[in-house]
C-alpha cells in the first residue's frame, strides 16, 4: 500500500493548525477587551508559540519514527512560515521567537498527560498574555479542553496515517506531493472509513 508522503502530511497538518491558531485568536479577541495594536501583536505570537508547542507535542507523542520526526519538522515550519509572518507578528523576528518560545511551553509539559499538558499549556499562554484574574480563569476553562481535544486529536491521527499507510520519506514521494499525485489526508482518512 503506498504511503503518505511527508510533504502532503506537513501541508495538510500546518493548515490544520492554522485555522486552529486563527480559532484562538478569536477567542482570545472576544475574551480581550484591549484591542490595541501592541496587544494584539503580543497575543498572536503567543497564540502562535502555544499552539506550535501543542504540535511539537503531538509529533513526540506519536509514533513516527525519530526520522519521520526529523523530516516532518523543517517541512511544518515551511508550511507554518507564511502564517506566522502575516498573521502573528509583522516584525521580521516573529519565526525565531515563536520558535523558541514553543519551546518555553513545551518544558512545562506533564510527563503521562496529554490533558494536563494541555491544562499547563494554556495557564502558560493566559498568564503571558497578563489578562486580569477573572479573564484568566475564564480563558484556562474555555480554552484547556480544545487544546487537550488538539493534542489527543493529533497523536491519533499522525499514529493512524502511520499505521495505515506509513510516511514516506523517499524523493518519489515528494515529487509525488509536489505534482499533486497523493490525495490530500482528510481524503485518505474518509476512505478508511468507507471501507
Amino acid at each position: 500500500m503506498p504511503g503518505i508522503s511527508a510533504s502532503e502530511l506537513a501541508r495538510n497538518y500546518g493548515v490544520s493548525l492554522n485555522e486552529f491558531a486563527d480559532e484562538v485568536m478569536a477567542l482570545l479577541a472576544r475574551m480581550d477587551d484591549d484591542a490595541s495594536a501592541a496587544r494584539v501583536a503580543v497575543r498572536r505570537r503567543e497564540v502562535c508559540a502555544a499552539v506550535s508547542a501543542a504540535m511539537n507535542f503531538a509529533l513526540d507523542a506519536s509514533n513516527l519514527t525519530a526520522e519521520e520526526r526529523r523530516t516532518l519538522a523543517p517541512l511544518l515550519r515551511e508550511v507554518l512560515l507564511p502564517f506566522w509572518n502575516v498573521n502573528c507578528a509583522t516584525d521580521p523576528g516573529a519565526a525565531e521567537y515563536i520558535a523558541g518560545r514553543s519551546g518555553f511551553y513545551l518544558s512545562h509539559h506533564v510527563p503521562g498527560s496529554k490533558v494536563k499538558t494541555a491544562v499547563s499549556m494554556v495557564t502558560l499562554l493566559a498568564e503571558a498574555l497578563e489578562l486580569p484574574a477573572a479573564r484568566r480563569d475564564e480563558l484556562i476553562s474555555a480554552l484547556s479542553p480544545s487544546f487537550a481535544h488538539r493534542m489527543v486529536a493529533d497523536v491519533y491521527r499522525l499514529n493512524e496515517v502511520r499505521a495505515k499507510f506509513g510516511v514516506q520519506l523517499t524523493l518519489l514521494a515528494a515529487l509525488s506531493a509536489l505534482l499533486q499525485v497523493s490525495v490530500s489526508y482528510d481524503t485518505v482518512l474518509r476512505i478508511l472509513r468507507v471501507h
